[in-house]
């Protein structure tokens, strides 16, 4: 397996977030705001992940792909489309049985082919294992392994991660055990903090605790740090809000921005997987939105941390 990383100058840049678009629509109306300003050099022109879901692949990524190419920069998928997404949460959707997962998937792989990029493997999946029936933890395990070996055999020169936890509340000792069913001795490794706010030192302290348990030669470790600069919510607000304190809480901050580290003791990349200023759902500061909704005043918040 190739190094993606090192084939490609850099990452790259998506120009169909929201964030993008919403300056984009801000600078046409002539609205040449601070806020504008703000989101469009801290956010839109910063690399981000492209979360695909369970749509025909090749109209989500064909132009991603050209564009990278043309660039010279590497891309960065997330894959968000297996059965009972999200564990029926403010995300639920997907696909609704496991075939219909595994034929997207395949066509996924195949159509990334040759070309250089990462793919982080259905967030959330493997956290909520606990809280599945047996069937249901059956059918999450059949996909993740036939969407890592698909990856493998089909595109040579992608990395994929499994879903690794977020860091804090997700022991290295009760994720080890599903990712070695999930296949992950054929994948890259995992990704640490998808869609969340720890510090990157408690990830890496984390995810070097899960590369020891698993044992894996060569195994590595992304982290997304889209949210992180501040870290979490204190204790106080966590406690106020038991159940929903990871949606939108106040005083979040933008962390380091996307770089691969050299994979140094496994740490492969930091990256912004959650796309910056789309909501968690109807909770915390904004109570009315819904899930992947662009705010431009959390956009702009985040900014400054506050």
């Amino acid at each position: 397996m190739s190094n993606p990383y090192e084939m490609r100058e850099g990452f790259h840049v998506l120009t169909d977030t929201r964030s993008h678009e919403w300056c984009e629509a801000e600078f046409d109306a002539g609205r040449t705001t601070s806020r504008r300003w703000v989101v469009w050099d801290k956010i839109a022109a910063t690399p981000q992940a492209k979360w695909v879901g369970p749509a025909p692949i090749s109209a989500q990524i064909a132009p991603i792909l050209g564009d990278a190419e043309e660039a010279n920069t590497l891309p960065v998928f997330v894959s968000y489309a297996i059965p009972f997404r999200d564990a029926g949460g403010a995300s639920s959707g997907g696909f609704r049985d496991v075939k219909s997962y595994q034929a997207w998937a395949k066509s996924f792989a195949q159509f990334i082919g040759e070309s250089p990029a990462v793919v982080i493997l259905e967030p959330d999946t493997l956290i909520h294992m606990p809280g599945l029936s047996t069937k249901q933890r059956r059918d999450r395990l059949a996909c993740l392994t036939y969407a890592v070996q698909s990856f493998k055999h089909y595109a040579p020169n992608t990395y994929a991660y499994l879903d690794g936890g977020e860091g804090r509340y997700n022991s290295p000792a009760s994720l080890a055990p599903w990712l070695a069913q999930a296949g992950i001795a054929d994948a890259r490794g995992f990704a640490v903090n998808v869609s969340n706010y720890n510090t990157t030192g408690v990830c890496q302290s984390f995810a070097v605790e899960l590369c020891g348990i698993l044992d894996l030669p060569d195994v590595g470790y992304v982290i997304d740090t889209s949210r992180n600069g501040n870290g979490p919510p204190p204790d106080s607000y966590i406690h106020a809000n038991p159940t929903t304190w990871w949606g939108n809480p106040p005083g979040r901050k933008l962390g380091e921005k996307p770089q691969y580290t050299g994979g140094v003791n496994g740490f492969d990349a930091t990256l912004w997987v959650k796309l910056p200023g789309e909501s968690d759902g109807p909770y915390g500061v904004a109570p009315h939105s819904a899930s992947s909704e662009f705010l431009p005043e959390v956009a702009y918040n985040l900014y400054y941390g506050r």
